[in-house]
């Protein structure tokens, strides 16, 4: 059998042309990962051998994969992530070593979600009288599609929460209970606004529909008398403000004038109008007697598609107006007559009361009594002669007070009238 055999030298050479050609290994995949909170922002730590690394977003719903931060080799094994990996997914992290040009092998986080919180609707709010607010509300419901993740958090930390716009740059908030589906705040500063947000973890969701909490302000101009029966010339405003330092530009209001005839009286409604923030408006009423009015305006609730505007009842305080007997008629008949002529003095007074009146004439400086006229159903007349002097006198007539259906009316005096004598 024939042997074969290799110089050495091609032996040598063969072995060179088979050497396999370099090539530097990947470097090992990052170990005991960790993920968490800290801070409201995410906390991914690692383990490696002094690589740089990349981290890695991975959706699992759409199977896209984004990267989210590079860490150089001389830096700590860490990130912190804001919570913006998009809503309502199904995600995880992935660390990956990076030598040079070569990458190691992803390790990944276990699967978590970022499922956002259901929106809040506001259905309804009320102001009671003693300004306390309201709410009805209900949340959409929200099924996990991972419980139990590691970066779920408690029930209590998934806040559904009523936040308050105070005058100025106050804020206040009252987390609401969970589960609920009504609330009561306390009395706030007015104007207010109440907003419903919903917020967890990954994210916030506010109601589309808000309540202001508004003032309203009243004014009442009063005259300070009146002849009975005339009308009695009553003006007033109103000023509402649902924001602050913006007066709102709105019309029928709902006011009433009411009146008392004392302090110790309740209030009656006399009069219904419709009242406007622009100009004055007129609330005017029949003078019957001595009483005080005042402008109440009812709690005022109006809701429109993103807003529902809710302001206390007010009122302005009394005002207190007088109320004239009327003197209808009173002089002489005639009023020009022959010295002894008969002449008849007569009168006729609103209210039609049984009263008796006084008669007064001036001397020139001063008003004397004249004696009684009596007054029987509105009417007074009283036969006299014109006497022997000639010459004008000058009369006048002061009815007391007097009282019509519980109202007083003031004591009144009638215009001077004439008498002359030739």
């Amino acid at each position: 059998m024939r042997k074969f055999a290799l110089a050495a030298t091609a032996v040598a050479a063969l072995s060179v042309g088979l050497q396999t050609p370099a090539f530097a290994a990947a470097p090992d995949a990052p170990t005991e990962l960790t993920v968490g909170w800290a801070d409201k922002s995410v906390h991914l730590t690692w383990k490696d051998n002094g690589e740089a690394n990349t981290v890695h977003l991975e959706d699992l719903d759409t199977n896209q994969s984004r990267l989210v931060a590079e860490v150089l080799s001389t830096s700590a094994n860490d990130v912190v992530l804001p919570p913006t990996f998009g809503q309502n997914a199904r995600v995880r992290l992935v660390v990956k070593a990076v030598a040079g040009s070569e990458v190691s092998t992803g390790t990944a986080t276990p699967e978590f979600d970022t499922q956002t919180p259901g929106q809040p609707v506001l259905q309804d709010a009320n102001l009671a009288t003693n300004l306390t607010t309201t709410l009805k509300y209900s949340q959409a419901a929200v099924v996990d599609k991972n419980p139990g993740d590691p970066l779920d958090l408690p029930a209590t930390d998934k806040a559904l929460t009523a936040f308050i716009d105070l005058p100025g740059t106050a804020t206040n908030s009252y987390p609401l209970d969970p589960g609920a589906t009504s609330a009561t705040i306390p009395a706030q500063a007015r104007p207010a606004s109440i907003q419903l947000i919903a917020a967890n973890e990954w994210g916030s969701f506010r109601a589309t529909k808000s309540v202001r909490l508004g003032t309203l302000g009243a004014g009442i101009s009063v005259p300070a008398s009146a002849v009975y029966t005339s009308r009695l010339a009553i003006k007033s405003t109103i000023d509402l403000f649902t924001s602050e330092g913006r007066e709102e530009r709105a019309s029928g209001i709902p006011v009433e004038l009411q009146a008392r005839a004392g302090t110790t009286d309740a209030w009656k409604t006399y009069g219904r109008y419709a009242g406007n923030t622009t100009t004055a408006f007129d609330t005017g009423i029949a003078s019957l007697g001595n009483r005080q009015y005042r402008l109440w305006v009812p709690a005022r609730k109006i809701v429109s598609t993103n807003v529902i505007a809710l302001t206390p009842a007010t009122s302005t305080s009394a005002k207190s107006s007088k109320t004239l007997i009327k003197f209808i008629s009173a002089g002489f008949t005639p009023a020009v007559a022959r010295r002894g002529a008969n002449v008849d003095l007569s009168a006729r007074i609103s209210p039609a009361s049984t009263v008796k009146a006084r008669l007064q004439f001036w001397d020139g400086q001063r008003w004397f009594d004249a004696g009684p006229l009596q007054f029987t159903k509105g009417y007074a007349l009283q036969h006299g002669g014109a006497g022997d002097e000639p010459g004008s006198a000058r009369f006048r007539i002061t009815a007391p007070a007097v009282v019509v259906n519980g109202l007083t009316l003031s004591a009144t005096t009638s215009s001077a009238f004439t008498l002359t004598v030739r």
